[in-house]
């Protein structure tokens, strides 16, 4: 079931044309009615900010995204603080949408690349270095290092294509190749976890 919490009609029409055909179509008028509302595996949260009070949102175990019409980091990490691990423009193009909520359902965090990018930047540690832990099951090839460490540095797909010279494809390529063999589900944990090993092993040399 998608559950949609907002009074705006053009919402709702959109969620049940891209959701509608493989789930249910709940509406709750009241963000607060989610505290009773019982959630089932597979459910998808869709919440409007423009219609209920951030305030109003309780702490969240269904997979869920909020969207918003003007985004801000500081709100974002409010939202992930309460559980939610999606949040977009209202206006984004439908396969974004989609990739949103496909990504929260498996578990994910999807952010605006803006947004990401803020968050990788602002970790404490250092630049990481992948091969230089034996906790993975396979070792990255040494590009896929490379793209490893750009992730880690703040950049974007298309930076990183860039930079090294290839397509945003191949590095996308690259990254579900980095995620199998780390068991990172996306580039924020990838992050998050490389800067902290390679902070643990600077430690441990001291």
């Amino acid at each position: 079931m998608v559950i949609v919490c907002s009074v705006d009609t053009k919402l709702i029409k959109l969620c049940a044309e891209l959701f509608g055909r493989k789930n249910d179509i709940k509406q709750l008028i009241d963000v607060k009615m989610l505290k009773k509302h019982a959630s089932a595996p597979g459910d998808l949260l869709v919440i409007d900010i423009e219609h209920c009070r951030e305030q109003d949102i309780p702490v969240l175990w269904t997979p869920s995204v909020v969207i918003a019409t003007i985004l801000e980091y500081a709100q974002a990490m409010r939202l992930l603080q309460k559980g939610v691990r999606g949040y977009g423009n209202r206006h984004m193009h439908r396969d974004n949408f989609l990739q949103a909520a496909g990504a929260v359902r498996s578990g994910q965090v999807w952010l605006p690349p803006s947004i990401i990018t803020r968050m990788i930047t602002s970790i404490p540690g250092t630049l990481a270095t992948a091969n230089n832990d034996s906790a993975f099951e396979e070792p990255l090839s040494k590009r896929e290092d490379e793209v490893a460490q750009l992730v880690t540095q703040g950049l974007s797909n298309k930076e990183i294509a860039e930079k090294i010279f290839v397509s945003v494809r191949t590095v996308k390529a690259h990254l579900t190749s980095i995620f199998a063999k780390t068991g990172y589900r996306d580039r924020l944990e990838l992050a998050v976890n490389m800067k902290q090993r390679e902070t643990s092993l600077i430690a441990s040399n001291m």
